[in-house]
């Protein structure tokens, strides 16, 4: 399964390679930008109250936990939309249309995928096949018809975020008839009050994770040197596909385990088990640096010889961040997820510092941060592997609320 995952990841990159001979690469850093904050909306859109649909007890809880998440993601989109109309320009109304458009989808394709995190990936792998086609088609189809490149970029994310969220909507469509039954307010009042510390406690740790992933993408379009921005951007846009891929060969799989120990108890979980996200992400973004570097040794695009050079750099800040993401949403869903609010926050205040003092010299700061991303992911697998007691039997385990 975790290798269907990857292959459909590398079919998506398919429009991206190609868009590199098609558009500037200055364009890179402003679409980075947009994507990142597309990307932090989407994992707050449902104020994190998704979790609570993995570990339901029972079709009721569930049910409830399935209307307390759409509601969340309904006041997402509205405010987004509203923002978007109070933002209108001339030169940036299509995007602010675009933006809560986008949010729609990603919320749609995540509830989807939520539901078969619970179920099982194995039917739903094939319904995302044509997202993996439809996004970068539209795509190279916009750029020639002579589209407005960044219109072109946030168009086909789009579509191929709409495409991937009616398949699996269609995959996973008796689960999604739940949120076609009768809602009872009281009952998702009650279960949001008992559950405050997801859209708070686990939100901020979250938020602050993928801040400290964007935070460089953010700055690059307030550099001076737009050659220098889009080359990093570009390859943090490039390097995202593998990062994306490391997530979700591995997150969904251990999050699916750790939910039904909690739910049916076992024979528990192995301390190293959680160790593998960073040893996925070591061994991909390694090979990944040892590739590039390799090919700029032989000099075969000596176009791209800056972007190979700061390659491994960006590489390594990636890899910390492909370690991290999953360990954010193991921890939520073992109900654990409060230790890590801390690392993240110290984490962000240094990589702040550190964006500020050295923000003449983009190419060390990531290599900086890359150390603290290094050393967060690294505390953060320890601290499951070993401090984390879901291996103990289900009884013993904290209850969750309904």
């Amino acid at each position: 399964m975790a290798w269907q995952l990857l292959l459909l990841r590398a079919l998506s990159a398919a429009g991206l390679l190609t868009a590199l001979w098609l558009c500037p690469v200055q364009l890179f850093a402003n679409v980075g930008a947009y994507l990142a904050l597309l990307s932090i909306a989407s994992i707050c859109v449902f104020g994190r109250y998704e979790f609570l649909i993995l570990t339901a007890a029972d079709r009721g809880a569930r049910k409830d936990a399935v209307h307390l998440a759409v509601c969340a993601a309904a006041c997402a989109i509205t405010i987004a939309f509203t923002a978007g109309c109070l933002l209108w320009s001339e030169s940036t109304k299509l995007a602010l249309i675009l933006f809560p458009a986008s949010l729609f989808a990603r919320a749609w394709l995540r509830l989807g995928l939520t539901f078969a995190t619970q179920n099982g990936y194995n039917r739903v792998i094939k319904f995302l096949i044509p997202h993996a086609v439809a996004q970068p088609f539209t795509l190279v189809f916009l750029l020639q018809r002579e589209t407005d490149p960044f219109i072109a970029f946030a168009a086909s994310d789009l579509v191929g975020q709409l495409v991937a969220a009616a398949g699996v909507a269609w995959c996973e469509r008796r689960a999604f008839a739940d949120t076609l039954q009768l809602m009872e307010p009281r009952r998702i009042a009650r279960l949001a009050l008992a559950n405050s510390r997801l859209p708070t406690l686990n939100m901020a740790a979250a938020s602050s994770a993928f801040l400290f992933a964007i935070a460089p993408i953010l700055l690059l379009p307030t550099f001076a040197n737009p050659t220098l921005s889009g080359t990093l951007a570009l390859l943090f846009r490039i390097l995202d596909m593998p990062t994306a891929m490391t997530s979700s060969s591995i997150g969904p799989i251990i999050m699916k385990e750790v939910a039904d120990h909690r739910k049916h108890g076992g024979n528990g979980l192995r301390g190293r088990t959680f160790i593998l996200p960073a040893i996925i992400a070591l061994v991909v973004f390694g090979s990944i640096s040892i590739g590039g570097l390799t090919l700029n040794v032989t000099r075969l695009v000596p176009a791209w010889h800056f972007a190979l050079t700061v390659l491994p750099v960006v590489a390594f800040f990636q890899a910390s961040i492909a370690a991290t993401a999953p360990l954010i949403d193991i921890a939520t869903v073992a109900g654990r997820q409060g230790a890590l609010l801390s690392a993240n926050l110290v984490a962000m205040t240094i990589a702040g510092l550190i964006l500020t003092v050295w923000h003449d010299d983009p190419v060390l700061a990531i290599a900086l941060l890359g150390l603290i991303g290094a050393g967060r992911a690294s505390i953060m697998s320890i601290w499951l592997a070993y401090f984390l007691p879901i291996v103990e039997p289900v009884q013993n385990a904290r209850p969750t609320h309904y």
